[in-house]
């Protein structure tokens, strides 16, 4: 092993000897020697010291290109020391790629990206890409390994000036992908035990380089391209083959792999682009490819040291994951029922198939998945087997917070809620959501999320309670504003929303606005619409019109109250977006004047609302023309005023509540509109009211909760029992009860 002042002296007799013979190596012998010894040196001391500066290097890239010209042009001298001083120098570059640092990365470029090599290696390929030449040359081994040390370098790419060289050899690697060799030397290699070093450039090299690419326009226009020329011949030689992926080898699933993840990049990069007929439905021919494999995997091979079958779920999760990003083909997957077979997969013991597992899953469950009991009991099992496995494993940060964000996703259904509080998720919630080793925004939001998502569930509100002291601190402690925001409009569900609900709520004539508008900000050109139109009718109109983080839940509720409508807008972003929940609740709990307005296709509302817009009339801005679904808009609001009586009836009550009569308290139920109660207490005489109203006053919250579902026992499509109203009833009932009741 030479030292650096040997390697040094080395470098400078090889480069005496260069310029004496008129920058030339003209003995090749020696000179292959001496690529021997440096290929065999310390490449500590190539890269950590200055010998990278080194003139030498300069002159050995330029005998590089010498030798590159000589080659492409066919004048190339067979002789094995040319031959292996063509293979080594690029295997050098590949070398002193392998550790780039701030110290040697503008050395490294000067020395790589030369114009003049660029431009040689730019006309190779334009010649791969045409005529597919060089591809059964044995010697395409030193364009692969000029390519890799290229493409190592482009991951450094820190400015963003353009290189009109880069762009051109980025374009024509793009050419080679798209060619008709690619497809061939695809096909052929799935046939064939061996990589020859043709296939490894086209099949690997190539695709590394654009899958690796920084992201800018090019790079997403480019894949466009490559999945117009691939996607077809690809898709259909996979519904082919699909039913015979056993006789596949490893290096078959390898290959494999690099082709599906650069056409489901496509997707990644341009997932708001809607997919051409085509294009969809050649992408549904890979999903049906990709089930059929993972069905019969799952369904006949033992798993245990079954490498080809690992390998084909580790190239399938992932690719289907990226296709979920696609609204088009996450439609597709719901479509197949996948599931199941998802669960499954995420029971896998390999970190990559479980992770793409559960993220495939955040996206495709239905409601329909998860009314089977068993779906939602698994799904809520598996996440908090993993969660509990990973929390504390330091290495495994990542996952934990993946889990998080999916489940996220997963805990807008409620039969996941449920499952979840049954299996006693809320205290390893309240750990990620507390614990401040967690980073902020990827573990505490989002159980912070989870946990405010849970509040709608009684049963994880009332244990949630408890742990108010504990959630607290986070609302000034956090310097994340989406944290402090999550945190707010937590503590406004378990504390503040019950005591705003005993409050009096503005009369008529009191009201401050005329509507308030609840939306989601991803719908917000629609919303700005329909308010700038209000606004230019005179309306009186609230709304959060940037969705700051600044406005507190407690804010909107303030405008909610001071309203006379809430428009409440339906998309399914709204339906999935917690803080609308909240203003929704809030609103129907209050009692408000509540008109539903559609504004996405198909967006109906989902369990949750559905309790809040029941018997309500929605207005489609999608369906209807703009202008016709406004007037129907304004309509509404003329009709809403015309059933509010102007005067109620007053009716008068003996003095104490024994003394009522059955017509009494009918009367009553009538004038204070507490007409949800009619199932419960209709029947009922004075003194069993009073006896009803003991039993509320000893037991608050749980003679809610049995109130509440005897109502719904009773009568599937009476308005439910609201906090808003039991507490209204409470006090209401309250000024005829005796003293000594009372107390």
């Amino acid at each position: 092993m030479e030292s650096f002042e040997q390697l040094k002296q080395s470098f400078d007799t090889i480069m005496i000897q260069y310029d004496e013979n008129n920058q030339s190596f003209s003995n090749l012998s020696s000179f292959k020697e001496f690529l021997q010894s440096i290929s065999h040196s310390n490449e500590k001391l190539l890269y950590e010291s200055n010998l990278i500066h080194h003139p030498l290097f300069s002159s050995l890239r330029d005998w590089y290109l010498k030798l590159l010209r000589h080659w492409r042009l066919g004048t190339q001298s067979n002789d094995d020391e040319s031959s292996f001083i063509f293979e080594t120098i690029p295997n050098l570059f590949i070398k002193m790629s392998n550790h780039i640092s701030e110290s040697n990365l503008s050395t490294l470029k000067d020395l790589i990206f030369h114009n003049s090599l660029l431009t040689e290696l730019s006309i190779c390929l334009e010649e791969i890409a045409s005529t597919g030449k060089y591809l059964q040359d044995p010697q395409i081994k030193s364009l692969d390994n000029i390519f890799r040390a290229i493409q190592r370098l482009e991951r450094h790419r820190s400015d963003n000036k353009t290189d009109t060289y880069l762009i051109k050899l980025f374009d024509n690697i793009v050419k080679c992908i798209c060619s008709p060799s690619f497809i061939e030397m695809f096909i052929h290699s799935t046939t064939h035990d061996n990589d020859d070093p043709g296939q490894k450039f086209l099949l690997h090299t190539c695709t590394d380089y654009i899958y690796s690419h920084p992201t800018d326009q090019q790079h997403k226009q480019s894949l466009l391209h490559i999945r117009q020329s691939l996607l077809r011949p690809f898709s259909q030689w996979l519904i082919q083959q699909s039913s015979s992926f056993r006789l596949w080898n490893l290096r078959t699933t390898v290959i494999l792999r690099q082709l599906c993840f650069i056409l489901t990049l496509s997707i990644q990069l341009n997932r708001y682009i809607n997919l051409e007929k085509d294009t969809f439905e050649d992408y549904c021919q890979l999903i049906e490819s990709f089930f059929n494999i993972l069905q019969s995997i799952l369904q006949t091979d033992n798993l245990i040291n079954n490498k080809l079958a690992l390998s084909l779920m580790g190239t399938i999760t992932p690719n289907l994951y990226t296709m979920t990003l696609s609204n088009q083909l996450a439609k597709y997957i719901k479509s197949k029922h996948m599931t199941s077979l998802i669960l499954k997969l995420a029971d896998i013991e390999n970190d990559e198939i479980q992770l793409n597992a559960f993220r495939i899953l955040s996206i495709i469950v239905t409601d329909q998945d998860v009314k089977n009991t068993s779906n939602s009991m698994t799904i809520a099992n598996l996440f908090i087997k993993f969660l509990t496995k990973v929390i504390d494993d330091q290495n495994q940060m990542l996952k934990f917070y993946n889990l998080l964000r999916c489940l996220k996703h997963l805990i807008q259904f409620d039969q996941i809620k449920d499952e979840l509080i049954k299996q006693n998720g809320i205290l390893l919630l309240l750990r990620c959501a507390t614990d401040t080793k967690f980073k902020p925004l990827q573990a505490q939001q989002p159980a912070l999320e989870i946990l405010l998502a849970l509040t709608f569930n009684d049963d994880a509100h009332r244990q949630l309670k408890q742990h108010i002291t504990d959630l607290k601190p986070l609302s000034s402690s956090s310097s994340h504003q989406s944290v402090s925001r999550t945190v707010d409009s937590l503590l406004w569900r378990l504390e503040s929303q019950e005591k705003r609900l005993c409050t009096r709520k503005s009369m008529e004539n009191d009201y401050k606005y005329d509507i308030m508008i609840s939306y989601s900000h991803s719908d917000k050109e629609l919303t700005y619409r329909i308010y700038d139109q209000l606004i230019k009718d005179d309306f009186r109109v609230w709304i959060d019109r940037d969705e700051t983080f600044g406005t507190t839940m407690i804010t909107k509720a303030d405008a909610i109250d001071q309203s006379h409508y809430t428009l409440i807008c339906i998309s399914d972003e709204y339906k999935q977006n917690l803080y609308c929940r909240c203003e929704a609740t809030y609103a129907w709990e209050r009692q408000c004047e509540i008109i539903p307005l559609i504004l996405a296709l198909n967006a109906h509302s989902n369990r949750w609302l559905t309790d809040i817009v029941h018997r309500k009339s929605y207005i489609d801005f999608v369906l209807l023309d703009f202008d016709l679904a406004y007037k129907t808009l304004t309509s509404e609001f003329n009709q809403i005023k015309k059933e509010i009586p102007l005067s109620r009836t007053k009716f008068e009550y003996p003095s104490t509540l024994e003394q009522w009569t059955n017509k009494d308290i009918n009367d009553f139920v009538k004038e204070n509109q507490f007409d949800c109660l009619l199932p419960v207490i209709s029947d009922m005489n004075g003194c069993l009211l009073n006896d009803l109203f003991t039993m509320c006053r000893q037991n608050r919250e749980s003679m809610f909760h049995t109130l509440k579902t005897e109502i719904l026992s009773t009568d599937n499509h009476v308005q439910p029992l609201t906090l808003f109203i039991y507490l209204r009833f409470l006090n209401e009932i309250q000024k005829y009860v005796t003293k000594a009741v009372y107390y």
